[in-house]
């Protein structure tokens, strides 16, 4: 028995780490040929593109791990049931989960394992390969923005900035609160699109922004709100900024910890901000309703935006853990498969893995994006793919490791019930 378990152990490691390396590879050379124009144009030195393959080599893994987890599975058993050898263990009154054991046993120990790799070593190799395209590309518009952040670098603003287009230097979704000397209570400017650009010598960053509205409290305390075509804004642009720049990191760029603070900080952000909007009269602003009802909308715009930051940061969590979980969920997969396929080459085994990788990787992209904006709580968004796929792989585990169809079964309780 243990000779059989090391063989199928012995198979499935080299058949796992050949395909995390072709597949790393592949991904590696497609990051790379996206970023030959601007490697070229700037005259990047190897030095630097090489920094830069190196520095990409976490976020690689982390996405072939699991799909080469999936075809080592299909080859290994695959292999074995070709060559007949499940068909003798079972003759000899051996199990087949008895052979597929110790593989599903280290596996799981490489579960806890890669969520410390998506954990720790991938956001921080993200934040460096962030800083390292924004020292090459300083000099083009748009780098130094942070999508879905409110920014108060600007003096005499905050901005936030919904989504960022760095190749056509254009913005969407564009919040900018002005604060205005004397007044109690800033104006906020909103507008669906825009665009940015500097000044030749850098020192002011220009906002065009297109088809917005101006809402403001004038100096006698009533409301007005101004609708424009165009409206521009110079920012002050300094050092400090392009430091703080280099120092933040996105969510992709967070360490587990800070993603875990941010989190709570954002949590407790969103209940001050609540209660304070519940608590607003038009008392406190000396019985001006439209004042109150300003800040009300204010604090409504900022609680709603805080509320998408606090989804996109869960989602990035709950992705993590999802991906890390990918690689013993696609060994559930693939190696029931392969033992029903009763076919074992490595052409076979990259073929089944990239068709049910590449349906994963849709419903988990589809899943992201409905869980950042908000339609979907960002544990079902990510935790889709894996509940979606549950079915076919309890089916095909149970048929070929236990000789049982949980389909079958529950097929015939409802005919008998019936």
């Amino acid at each position: 028995m243990r000779i059989l378990q090391r063989e199928s152990l012995s198979q499935f490691i080299p058949s796992f780490l050949f395909a995390v390396t072709v597949l790393a590879f592949v991904l590696l050379m497609d990051r790379l040929f996206l970023l030959a124009d601007l490697l070229v144009r700037k005259g990047v030195s190897a030095k630097v593109v090489g920094e830069i393959a190196f520095l990409s080599i976490p976020f690689v893994i982390s996405i072939s791990a699991p799909l080469g987890s999936l075809i080592g599975g299909v080859v290994t058993f695959g292999r074995m049931a070709q060559d007949n050898e499940i068909t003798a263990i079972k003759a000899a009154g051996i199990p087949t989960w008895r052979i597929f054991s110790p593989v599903l046993m280290l596996t799981i120990v490489v579960v806890p394992l890669m969520g410390l790799f998506n954990g720790f070593i991938l956001p921080e190799s993200q934040h460096q390969v962030r800083n390292l395209l924004t020292d090459i590309a300083r000099k083009k518009p748009a780098v130094r923005i942070q999508e879905r952040v409110f920014m108060d670098d600007f003096p005499g603003y905050m901005v936030y900035i919904g989504a960022l287009d760095e190749r056509r230097s254009t913005i969407a979704n564009i919040i900018i609160f002005e604060k205005q000397h004397g007044k109690k209570t800033p104006s906020f400017i909103t507008a669906p699109r825009g665009a940015i650009s500097y000044t030749p010598d850098g020192k002011y960053m220009i906002l065009t922004l297109s088809d917005g509205e101006i809402h403001e409290i004038t100096n006698n305390g009533n409301y007005r709100r101004l609708t424009f075509e165009t409206h521009i804004i110079n920012l002050v642009v300094d050092d400090e900024l392009i430091r703080r720049g280099r120092d933040y990191r996105g969510g992709d760029e967070l360490l587990l910890f800070q993603l875990i603070n941010q989190l709570k900080e954002k949590n407790q952000e969103i209940k001050e901000m609540s209660a304070e909007l519940s608590s607003i009269t038009a008392e406190d602003f000396q019985g001006a309703k439209e004042t109150a009802q300003f800040r009300k909308e204010e604090l409504t715009v900022r609680l709603r935006y805080k509320n998408l930051e606090k989804a996109r940061l869960l989602t990035e969590l709950h992705k993590r853990l999802s991906i890390a979980f990918s690689i013993l969920f696609f060994l559930l997969f693939g190696a029931p498969l392969g033992i029903l396929l009763r076919r074992g080459g490595i052409g076979t085994g990259f073929i089944v893995g990239l068709i049910f990788f590449a349906i994963y990787y849709v419903l988990l992209i589809g899943g992201e994006n409905f869980a950042e904006s908000g339609r979907l709580s960002p544990f079902l968004g990510m935790w889709l793919p894996n509940i979606l796929l549950t079915l076919p792989v309890v089916e095909f585990s149970g048929r070929a490791l236990f000789e049982f169809s949980p389909a079958q079964w529950i097929f015939s309780r409802v005919i008998k019930r019936r």
